[in-house]
């Protein structure tokens, strides 16, 4: 059992850096923050980073001394880690288990790999779902406001006044558009392929990741897996309304801040003189710290349908 318990923090370091790729919501986030989680407190200062000041002056007025200075730095936020994800087994496969597990081509940790991204998806999206309405664009009202269409559905004729909407709602805040994706189901993929609109290329880097779809009107739009935050047809299960997201990197602060291989003890009920358990366990979080980029997209592409309630 020696190399067994040797091999367990490296397998959870493992399973983490798989099923992150896999993702396409999560890997929207802002992940860059690392540190060191106290697991009896669970608190975590995050950086919340603001604007420097631009100050007006003259020719004459710049020959003076200028405006205090100003440092580069952060005032943080401490949010608390209320989140775990964990798959577990007993001493008696231990051995067998993560031999199958660190193998190279191991398909028990691919099946495992994409049933955490699938889970860590879904939460999240149903969590964008749940969103205040001040969070929330109106896509359905805005669309019945400003074309012929009574029931505001979005239409091949009048996508690209969608994403104009979405584009308004950030320069309404005075933020760039180009800085925003938008999340969707493959309901609105197809209404850009109706539209017969040429796709504009992303960066290179971003161009083959999971959902990317293109750029189209000068908006990122990417494809997401998430069922739960659309409404489908009961017959054909096509998509007849929906929760888009349209958010910033940093619009959410999605948060690893542990993963490792813990043990349990098990008692002689569970197992035959007892013997011990072994938990890959995560613990995270997710965090909104600027509301002003993230909002959810309420989207009708059909009748009178709606996007869901999503309930806890």
């Amino acid at each position: 059992m020696g190399n067994t318990h040797i091999s367990l923090p490296a397998l959870s370091a493992k399973i983490y850096k798989e099923w992150y790729p896999k993702t396409v919501l999560v890997q929207s986030c802002d992940d860059a923050f690392e540190g060191e989680l106290n697991l009896e407190t669970r608190e975590l200062d995050i950086p919340v980073y603001h604007d420097l000041s631009i100050h007006l002056t003259t020719l004459k007025e710049s020959e003076l001394k200028p405006a205090s200075i100003e440092f580069i730095k952060a005032s943080v936020k401490r949010v608390t880690i209320d989140k775990g994800r964990y798959a577990h087994w007993g001493q008696t496969e231990v051995g067998r288990l993560v031999d199958r597990l660190s193998a190279e081509d191991s398909e028990v940790r691919k099946k495992l790999v994409t049933k955490w991204a699938i889970e860590a998806e879904k939460e999240l999206a149903i969590w964008c779902a749940k969103l205040p309405a001040a969070q929330q664009i109106d896509l359905v009202t805005a669309l019945t406001v400003a074309t012929t269409n009574e029931n505001g559905h979005l239409t091949s004729a009048n996508v690209m006044q969608a994403l104009d909407i979405l584009k308004a709602h950030a320069i309404a805040k005075n933020m760039e558009p180009a800085e925003f994706k938008l999340f969707t189901s493959e309901k609105f993929e197809s209404i850009l392929r109706d539209s017969k609109l040429v796709l504009a290329s992303v960066a290179a880097d971003e161009t083959f990741k999971t959902g990317s779809i293109g750029v189209v009107n000068g908006v990122d739009i990417r494809r997401h897996f998430v069922a739960d935050i659309t409404t489908r047809n009961a017959t054909t299960h096509v998509v007849e309304a929906e929760w888009g997201i349209w958010k910033t990197r940093d619009g959410i602060q999605y948060v690893v801040p542990y993963k490792n291989t813990v043990s349990y003890d098990l008692s002689p009920e569970q197992v035959l003189m007892g013997g011990k358990g072994y938990q890959t366990v995560e613990y995270y979080d997710f965090f909104n710290l600027y509301p002003t980029r993230l909002y959810k997209v309420k989207i009708r592409y059909s009748g009178t349908a709606n996007a869901p309630t999503v309930f806890s």
